[in-house]
């Protein structure tokens, strides 16, 4: 069975990082991950509304 910590260890010889465990890095990446695509996927789609430009006179 794999091990990723030992894994981990046997690469970079630590499992924290900023008096941090490596999990919680992990996790904020995958949930910064999640919000770019989001923020990508919302952005994307644009408005629904007729985007036709109304043209007033105005002497």
């Amino acid at each position: 069975m794999m091990n990723w910590k030992e894994i981990w260890m046997t690469l970079f010889g630590t499992t924290e990082w900023l008096g941090l465990n490596i999990g919680f890095w992990v996790s904020m990446a995958a949930v910064a991950l999640i919000v770019i695509v989001m923020n990508v996927i919302f952005w994307s789609i644009g408005s629904r509304t007729d985007t036709k430009e109304t043209v007033t006179n105005r002497s």
